[in-house]
């Protein structure tokens, strides 16, 4: 191949142009006001990818035939784990991978049409295009991987968070009344010939640990009950509430704002977050009153549970239980948190704080 000007090596026309195809993708980006430029980390992993493309380009365009470094799989990898991570959806990705490549073959095409003979240029330019598109192609797949291997196994960190919520509720609630209906049966049966009202009043306590393990293994067979997704957060709980109602609390709702600024899948879990709030209060404080709380901006979904319970020292050990780590771990995988404050003989008020993203018109769902 005949390149003039460039010492017969036509990777040397890539790094002619290699400056101005990273600026230009990058005011692209700033213009598309695309999600990888907002974040700062995702911004240079994009232009690091762009400069490892160049050099697959080059590469290429030295040896005669496509040539992809294999090391791009690891920063493919790492790109996926960190747009996941950061909230960057892959669609953001596909978007900056298009604007690279145009930015990329506009500049390589002029450079090689410039310095290059008729014949040699084509086939230098398909030969680019061929390096680029492959080597593009390749790191798009393997972040995509990344993305989803890490949703995946934060998926799998809270179902198994999950799975040992429910052995501790087992234990604790459903073999505790099982474990004292035995130790009263069997003091019951101790009783029975030397004194029967003795014995009478063990099976009492037999029949009310027995009643109130059924209460416990209900509760929790619901919360494991298949569910249709929350379409309305007010009404899932207002459903909610009607399950555990109680004469004896005094229960309040509010549920202000547009719920479709919340995703399905975020009303989902703001649900799962308020529900567990709510039992706490009821299971634990013994209060007369709880008031809920949930307020939707296009901004922020916030929800609170406020009960005048009996509160609790949250620098005690006890003080944080399974049930608030779910609460605390289901937050934080939508970036959001959950503040408790409580003291004893209190109450205790819990705080759900989730950023919502703004959606495009016309993307909400109804």
């Amino acid at each position: 191949m005949a390149v003039h000007g460039q010492s017969g090596d036509p990777a040397r026309l890539v790094e002619t142009c290699r400056i101005e195809i990273l600026a230009e993708f990058e005011s692209a980006l700033q213009a598309a006001g695309s999600m990888v430029f907002a974040d700062p980390q995702a911004r240079e992993q994009a232009l690091s990818t762009a400069r490892y493309v160049l050099d697959d380009v080059a590469a290429t365009l030295r040896a005669g035939k496509v040539q992809i470094s294999e090391l791009y799989k690891f920063h493919a990898w790492e790109v996926g784990n960190a747009r996941a991570a950061g909230g960057v959806h892959p669609k953001a990705s596909l978007e900056a991978s298009s604007l690279f490549f145009r930015a990329a073959l506009r500049h390589l095409v002029r450079g090689i049409a410039a310095e290059a003979d008729g014949g040699t240029a084509a086939e230098l330019i398909v030969l680019a295009v061929a390096g680029l598109e492959e080597s593009l192609s390749r790191r798009v797949r393997e972040s995509a991987d990344g993305y989803h291997s890490f949703l995946l196994n934060l998926v799998h960190e809270a179902q198994e968070e999950e799975r040992r919520r429910i052995a501790r509720e087992l234990h604790d609630r459903i073999g505790h009344g099982l474990s004292v209906a035995h130790q009263q049966l069997a003091l019951s049966e101790a009783y029975r010939a030397s004194d029967s009202a003795r014995a009478s009043a063990k099976i009492g306590m037999v029949q009310q640990a027995i009643q109130e393990t059924m209460e416990n293994l209900r509760q929790l067979t619901s919360e494991l009950h298949p569910r249709t997704p929350v379409k309305s957060l007010e009404k899932s709980l207002m459903g909610f509430l009607e399950e555990v109602e109680d004469d004896e609390v005094s229960v309040a709702l509010d549920v202000s704002g547009d719920e479709s600024w919340a995703e399905p899948w975020v009303r989902e879990e703001a649900f799962l977050i308020v529900r567990e709030g709510v039992r706490n209060a009821l299971s634990h404080g013994s209060p007369p009153m709880v008031l809920i709380r949930v307020n939707i901006a296009p901004h922020e979904l916030s929800a609170s549970v406020l009960d005048n319970g009996r509160g609790f020292d949250p620098a005690a050990p006890c003080g944080h239980g399974v049930g608030m780590t779910s609460m605390r771990e289901r937050a934080e995988l939508l970036g959001g948190r959950v503040v408790v404050t409580s003291e004893v003989g209190q109450g205790c008020l819990v705080e759900l704080f989730i950023p919502l993203k703004r959606q495009p018109r016309g993307s909400r769902d109804t």
